[in-house]
């Protein structure tokens, strides 16, 4: 279903009938689709509607490319969906550039009405990273988000998982818990996590952090670490006496469990 008339229309929605079932994931990540021209069918709509349910994806929709910035800036989607009549000419390019330029990972599939060799070349030279044109078939669109997923870091599906002092962190659904009780994380709040749990006991540098983890591949003097370190402690480790997550001054971070002596000097953690 194409949601709104407008231009400036923005909706949320996640679909929950009963016959979906719960999906593969809780549904704690989010799809941007911009519907800059209506491409395939109403019908074929609910169906991808139904396959991101399934992979555990809120979706967002836009039908105006201005909004891109902001979204994306605002709910840090795992994907960006462009449904194009055309490739070329589409004014949100610019604005994916810019994005990129800043040191964004935002893998983008393209579904286009031109089921030309140019156009999806096109598209993979603008910008893209998966191309499909429509009609679609819905179980191949399934299997290409999934992968594109995967192969850009955007999801770590297949790990197993992580276990620290109570703590837990389960790749496959994303869920983070911690003496049995769920916590709530945002999308970059769990990578951020992750990468910590998968570097146990040893120093994660600031620097090598924003690469992995935010994509940053040139020198910033940002804080969003620092920042995003703050929130993930106080979900983690507050209210708990053993503390997990240790600032290594004038360096970066550690995650430890309480018996693991860490790679530096204890007098250097706080």
């Amino acid at each position: 279903m194409i949601l709104g008339n407008s231009k400036s229309t923005l909706r949320q929605y996640c679909r929950r009938k009963a016959d979906w079932g719960a999906g593969d994931l809780k549904l704690n990540e989010q799809v941007v689709w911009i519907t800059s021209n209506l491409i395939v069918t109403e019908d074929e709509h609910t169906d991808l509607e139904r396959a991101l349910f399934d992979l555990g994806l809120k979706t967002i929709i836009s039908e105006d490319p201005e909004d891109l910035h902001l979204l994306i800036s605002r709910i840090e989607p795992v994907l960006l969906l462009l449904e194009l009549r055309k490739t070329e000419g589409w004014p949100g390019w610019e604005i994916i550039s810019t994005i990129r330029e800043e040191g964004r990972i935002l893998p983008i599939m393209v579904i286009s009405g031109d089921g030309s060799s140019n156009a999806a070349v096109t598209a993979f030279q603008l910008g893209g990273n998966e191309y499909m044109s429509s009609p679609l078939h819905t179980e191949e669109f399934k299997c290409r988000i999934r992968n594109l997923l995967e192969l850009t870091g955007k999801r770590r599906g297949l790990g197993n998982l992580l276990r620290v002092d109570g703590l837990i962190i389960d790749p496959s659904s994303r869920l983070v818990s911690r003496e049995g009780k769920e916590i709530k994380m945002t999308p970059k709040e769990f990578e951020l996590l992750y990468y910590l749990a998968g570097n146990l006991g040893h120093i994660c540098p600031r620097d090598e952090i924003l690469k992995k983890v935010w994509g940053y591949h040139f020198h910033t003097s940002t804080n969003v670490v620092d920042v995003y370190i703050r929130h993930i402690r106080a979900k983690v480790d507050k209210g708990h006496r053993n503390k997990l997550i240790h600032t290594v001054r004038g360096t970066g971070y550690v995650l430890k469990a309480p018996i693991t002596a860490p790679h530096a000097d204890p007098n250097s953690l706080s």
